[in-house]
């Protein structure tokens, strides 16, 4: 915020732009809010866009004194008028109200269903607009906005419900690993979602039902990534488990061809950004969670088991606020990376949470392999 205002700081924009240009106030906030007006009148060539408006809106502003006199008067009245038997009959409502409402607010939210409570928010409005504190226009648009949760959430459920269905019957009919593809995007970032790490394997649950288990031995998987046509091939003992789309290096920066292990994991990294300034290379540390981080929520080291190349490679995602921009940009799967093989955020997540380090991973131009044929083992010799 700081960074769009060039006359003002945050406590003046912010106390002035939170008041109303005929609204009343006490003699100090009246100075103060005429003291901010006149600051931003004989800066008028240096305001920012958000100060020139706030400027627009108060340069005419007539603020009135608080009426401290009448208020006490006022309140005054109202007390004499209310006699101990009222003040006592009052008390005893306020409990019982209170009560009510406590109740009420319990058996809402403990015991009504979704639809159910959208039922009693809307007889609630209702009664408001006999009452003459909600318009009809108001109470009609409440109404459509009801409805239209309503439908969203019964969406919500069927599609959870469905979803649930075909999970289980993928699993109960032995289906699940070649429907994986379909498996890890739909219940990617879903609570019900969870990967269990015990003593040799990894088992990966959704809605407390396993859909697989994989042991944590690197010389059961192996990764190959193919240039040519942008996929990187996961096997698990001898089968092939995942065939994913995956970006490779762009023109001037290829993907190294050759051998690899997986060297590290690491969650939430650092992107460490290479850029041109001046004509010499700086790398800039970004943040995970900073708008400008664009290798996703995971990094998976490489480390190279033939000839050695300069720079640092890792399989990793790319920026979830772009991805969309990103693939249509790079339709041709090996034209958008600096190097690394980059992959949707599901599969990422998928395989960093099963796949053990030491796992070969190679890079080739065109793959050739088929389950049952002989293949590296998955570290180095």
């Amino acid at each position: 915020m700081s960074s769009k205002l060039n006359t003002l700081n945050i406590s003046e924009y912010n106390l002035l732009a939170n008041k109303d240009p005929r609204g009343c106030y006490d003699r100090t906030t009246r100075e103060n809010l005429y003291w901010i007006i006149d600051k931003l009148t004989a800066h008028q060539g240096k305001l920012s866009p958000l100060e020139r408006r706030l400027h627009d809106k108060f340069r005419q502003a007539n603020f009135s004194p608080l009426e401290d006199k009448d208020k006490k008067v006022k309140f005054e009245v109202r007390r004499y008028r209310l006699t101990n038997n009222a003040k006592q009959t009052l008390k005893l409502s306020a409990s019982v109200l209170t009560l009510l409402i406590t109740v009420g607010l319990t058996v809402y939210h403990l015991v009504l269903d979704a639809p159910a409570q959208k039922q009693v928010d809307l007889v609630f409005y209702q009664e408001l607009e006999k009452l003459g504190l909600v318009s009809s226009e108001n109470l009609e648009q409440i109404r459509t906005d009801l409805t239209v949760r309503t439908q969203e959430l019964q969406r919500t459920k069927e599609g959870n419900r469905q979803l649930n269905a075909a999970i289980a019957d993928m699993i109960l009919n032995n289906k699940a690993t070649e429907n994986m593809e379909y498996i890890l995007k739909q219940i990617y970032q879903d609570p019900k979602t969870r990967y269990v790490s015990r003593n040799s394997q990894v088992t990966l649950k959704f809605n407390n039902k396993e859909i697989a288990s994989y042991k944590k031995d690197p010389n059961l998987w192996y990764l190959v990534g193919t240039l040519d046509g942008g996929i990187l091939r996961v096997i698990y003992d001898e089968q092939e488990i995942l065939k994913i789309k995956a970006i490779f290096g762009r023109t001037g920066e290829e993907t190294p061809l050759g051998a690899y292990e997986i060297k590290n994991k690491v969650n939430k990294p650092t992107w460490y950004k290479k850029e041109i300034i001046n004509g010499k290379t700086r790398v800039r540390q970004i943040p995970f969670g900073d708008p400008e981080h664009e290798i996703g929520s995971w990094w998976m080291g490489l480390r190279k088991l033939d000839k050695p190349v300069p720079g640092s490679y890792g399989i990793h995602g790319v920026n979830l606020a772009k991805v969309n921009e990103f693939y249509k940009k790079n339709f041709d799967w090996r034209n958008g990376s600096a190097g690394c093989p980059n992959i949707q955020a599901w599969y990422l997540d998928f395989l960093a949470n099963v796949l053990p380090l030491g796992v070969r991973v190679d890079i080739v131009e065109k793959d050739k392999w088929k389950p049952g044929d002989a293949r590296p083992v998955g570290s180095a010799a």
